[in-house]
């Protein structure tokens, strides 16, 4: 695959998820089947969109990833859905928690209504899962479509954890699978080109505005690289390979990592074979490499990206 993007961007396409070693976690062959803990209310008072099922391995000090569904924040309840039902199957049967969440969605509710469940989301899996046998500290956001980008947002911008007394470095790692990561940035760098500045956006985004977002400001607020910086944990970002260039969902996953790498932070680029709802919808399939990659990931996420990064960042 021959690269146009500029060579600080081009060393980090290159890592392709087919090629992977041997995964870092031994298949666990368990004595007793995991527990499923169904539509538990992770916020108090919350609505039937405010719940999660928890699904725990009979392992101990388990890794928890937090999965957040798509649905192009107007689709609730798709936990449920068929691409998405069986996405914590495989991880609890190789000593992973998992947790898959639904959130409130628009139009009933706008942002930031989504992000502030997936943040409260995290601080009760945190505070529960040491009961359940897992660990505390091992914490990791996994979205796909807009649930990817509700994992890059939450995972960089301090604002939601914040609200439920916690910071984007209590995750261990956030995975946005299949979503642009910085919405802003080419329409900026558009505007910059016919010498237009942020408010000629504004005006142009007011005319035809968004439902999900109640105003311009909340909706540049949510582009999750605008938030980079050191405070972030390790990404693992996963594209799938029909989806790499419309929309440009490749680009901008290396514009942020060369972000995260400018923060000094581990971050990675993973493509796998097929299209934005296969790669996700196969997950649980034997040897599916989106499954690898997210076990290497969780193994070491400090190592993400590490071989790709300048000599310069430790």
């Amino acid at each position: 695959m021959s690269s146009t993007f500029a060579p600080g961007r081009a060393r980090i396409l290159r890592r392709v998820v087919g090629v992977l070693g041997p995964v870092l976690f031994a298949p666990i062959v368990a004595a007793q089947e995991p527990l499923i803990e169904r539509d538990v209310s992770y916020r108090s008072g919350g609505g039937p969109d405010q719940t999660l099922d928890l699904y725990i391995p009979t392992a101990s000090a388990f890794p928890t990833v937090i999965f957040i569904h798509g649905g192009s924040l107007r689709s609730g309840d798709d936990r449920a859905s068929a691409e998405y039902a069986r996405v914590c199957e495989p991880l609890v049967a190789a000593a992973v928690g998992c947790a898959t969440i639904d959130y409130r969605v628009a139009p009933a509710h706008r942002w930031p209504a989504m992000p502030e469940d997936v943040a409260a989301a995290v601080r009760w899996v945190r505070d529960s899962i040491d009961g359940r046998g897992g660990d505390p500290h091992r914490i990791f956001l996994f979205g796909h479509s807009s649930g990817c980008h509700l994992a890059a947002v939450v995972g960089t911008d301090p604002t939601y954890l914040g609200l439920v007394g916690l910071a984007p470095g209590d995750l261990a790692g956030i995975i946005p699978m299949g979503c642009i990561l910085a919405p802003l940035d080419p329409i900026l760098r558009d505007a910059d080109a016919r010498g237009l500045g942020l408010d000629s956006v504004s005006a142009r985004w007011n005319r035809r505005p968004d439902d999900a977002y109640a105003s311009f400001e909340d909706w540049v607020g949510s582009d999750p690289s605008r938030h980079v910086g050191d405070h972030v944990p390790p990404a693992l970002i996963v594209v799938a390979e029909q989806e790499r260039f419309r929309p440009p969902i490749l680009e901008q996953a290396a514009h942020f990592v060369d972000l995260m790498y400018e923060a000094g932070r581990p971050a990675d680029i993973v493509i796998v074979p097929g299209s934005h709802r296969s790669s996700i919808a196969d997950i649980g399939k034997p040897g599916d490499p989106t499954f690898r990659a997210i076990l290497r990931f969780i193994a070491d996420p400090d190592a993400a990206g590490a071989g790709s990064r300048p000599s310069s960042i430790p």
